[in-house]
């Protein structure tokens, strides 16, 4: 595959508006005009954050100061005080932002208040360490936060004894996932991209806004029966969409016929009133479960399952296509205020970077995937008796096999942006495309695709570097390395990834990737990956006792073609449940270059 410097922004659809530039930034953005409030680190709990935000917080915004009262004599502050006795200060005109130590995301100590900050539903743009004992968090309440995963487990429906086990969401659960996907659809796509297809191998924005709702009618309805919501043709247009070859986009799996013309189409105003139907839908079956007028089966139980997994990975689909329309067209996320890109260029330059670059990974039997076949749902004695505290997943995470992975060494980190545009640049020049997160001005500028538009490369340089396994692989060989297999790279994520609450960039935490931060002898190690999904060099086929579900027919099976590679791990993107189960396994293209997938080079031993 060749790929040139002269790629520029004007060979995509579209050319760059003014939002197709990095937000200025200036060392008053910090301030964001916020109020300034200073707890002590024992006030750092739940109920009292939440208190002195929904007082003090202007603009939706706050900043929180962690630690001893920072505030001096020539600065406006008040005290206030808690119900229990206790004393906060309060300050408009705080502005001493000194950052001696990088803040480290995956930090324990920092984990733990960003896990706290997301059960209040906050959310932390930007955090620095004031000095060694005061830490500062400038805090938003955002449209949608999700959860912590422990939290979100606890309040499933029949959920383990112990409250650590099972996963059918809630009704709650569900309506975090719609005001994301609605924001999402209806407030980042402008009228004039309904009818656009942002990326040409797949279907228009309008078909995903019809085909979430659609799905979920089709599944409740194969599970408890009824009749399809008005206006029943829908099933017909918006069953399933498409995932033709790359290389051959007139080999397609079965999907629905859609209208050719715009004007055939359903209008904006219909789909969103069938949506509220489908909705509507839902929650009676939510209630009837609720009364005991409905048993919950694992029948029931997995179509609840895969229909709330299945809109959160369309969350990220839909997004991933959005965002190469992001100079174009596609609106910023309203309410998730524009990060601070210098400020937290800045930060990214200066975090610690592992002693050395590699770790030895010992030999291991490995465990992949679960015990969970739909073929035993409608078993007599198992359809009612084992749904409480089971684990409900896809097809191609069961059965649960033991493996044995030979010693290996692995990258720390995987491939970044900078380290794949000196490749690109030089030793693979002509080998690798540019990655389609990238945009390549006319002077041969690279910038670095956002929701909030370009980026330079001075801000995105550390980030992992999204692009396809064919043009990773190839950077991994003139490495001397190679991409790994699905069992190392699992035995490595299950060795050194913190996961949702240990800090990782998953479920919108933020609306783009960060530097990865495993790899410091201070954690063991442990980290996060950035937010992306990794390439794996295991093929996606069929192993020993899958069995395809009915429920979804086609899901896994359609795409044992050899042209799929397994992925693992999560994006900023990938919902928690999603993100926080480790036998989850994506698939895509080896040869697909839009997905938010990065890799890690290993070698062998």
């Amino acid at each position: 595959m060749v790929s040139s410097q002269s790629s520029s922004a004007s060979s995509r659809s579209g050319s760059p508006d003014t939002r197709g530039t990095t937000p200025s930034t200036s060392s008053e953005s910090l301030h964001l005009r916020e109020t300034y409030a200073a707890i002590s680190i024992s006030q750092c709990t739940p109920g009292i954050v939440q208190l002195v935000f929904d007082k003090h917080a202007s603009c939706n915004r706050l900043g929180l100061l962690v630690g001893e009262n920072p505030f001096s004599r020539e600065e406006s502050s008040s005290v206030h005080h808690l119900p229990d006795g206790s004393t906060y200060a309060i300050s408009c005109t705080y502005q001493r932002f000194t950052c001696p130590k990088p803040v480290v995301s995956t930090d324990p100590v920092e984990a733990f208040r960003h896990t706290l900050f997301s059960s209040i539903s906050l959310r932390s743009i930007f955090s620095t360490h004031v000095s060694d004992e005061i830490t500062l968090y400038i805090l938003e309440r955002p449209p949608f936060v999700y959860p912590p995963l422990r939290h979100t487990i606890a309040s499933s429906l029949a959920v383990s004894a112990d409250g650590t086990s099972g996963n059918i969401p809630t009704l709650e659960d569900w309506k975090t996932l719609w005001a994301n996907w609605d924001l999402i659809t209806l407030e980042m796509i402008p009228p004039s991209m309904l009818h656009q297809k942002p990326i040409d191998l797949r279907h228009k924005c309008l078909f995903y806004i019809g085909h979430i709702p659609t799905f979920l009618d089709m599944l409740i309805s194969k599970s408890i029966g009824g009749q399809p919501t008005e206006p029943k043709y829908f099933w017909n247009i918006f069953e399933r969409g498409i995932d033709p070859h790359v290389d051959d986009p007139d080999h397609c799996h079965n999907h629905s016929e859609v209208p050719e013309k715009d004007e055939d189409w359903p209008t904006l105003e219909a789909i969103i009133g069938f949506r509220n139907g489908v909705r509507a839908r839902l929650e009676c079956l939510y209630d009837d479960l609720a009364t005991g007028k409905r048993t919950l089966t694992r029948n029931i139980a997995r179509t609840l399952v895969m229909t709330y997994e299945h809109e959160g990975f369309h969350v990220e689909t839909l997004l991933y296509m959005l965002i190469q329309r992001a100079c174009s067209g596609t609106l910023p996320p309203p309410g998730f205020t524009v990060p601070l890109w210098e400020e937290l260029a800045e930060q990214w330059a200066s975090l610690p970077t592992p002693s050395t670059s590699t770790v030895v990974v010992e030999p291991a039997n490995l465990i992949l995937g679960h015990n969970d076949s739909e073929g035993d749902d409608k078993l007599p004695h198992l359809s009612e008796s084992t749904v409480q505290g089971h684990t409900f997943g896809w097809d191609n995470e069961s059965p649960a096999r033991q493996v044995h992975v030979e010693a290996f060494k692995a990258e720390w980190r995987p491939v970044t942006n900078g380290e794949f545009e000196r490749f690109w640049r030089g030793p693979g020049k002509n080998l690798v495309q540019v990655p389609k997160s990238w945009v390549v001005d006319e002077q041969g500028a690279v910038q670095v695709l956002t929701m909030y538009g370009l980026v330079t490369m001075q801000v995105a340089e550390h980030w992992p570097v999204l692009t396809s396994y064919d043009d990773l692989e190839a950077y991994a060989k003139f490495k001397g390395g190679r991409l790994p297999t699905e069992p190392e790279l699992r035995l490595f994520l299950d060795l050194y990834d913190v996961g949702h609450e240990g800090g990782a960039n998953v479920g919108f935490r933020n609306w783009h990737p960060v530097p990865a931060t495993t790899g410091l002898a201070e954690y063991a190690g442990k980290g996060s990956n950035g937010g992306i999904w990794e390439w794996t060099s295991t093929a996606f086929d069929t192993h020993d006792g899958l069995v395809p579900t009915q429920l979804f027919t086609g899901y896994s099976t359609d795409f044992f073609d050899g042209k799929h590679q397994v992925a693992l791990g999560a994006s900023y993107a990938t919902i928690p449940r999603l993100a926080g189960r480790r036998t989850v396994r994506n698939f895509y293209q080896h040869n697909y270059p839009y997905p938010w997938i990065g890799a890690r080079v290993v070698y062998d031993l």
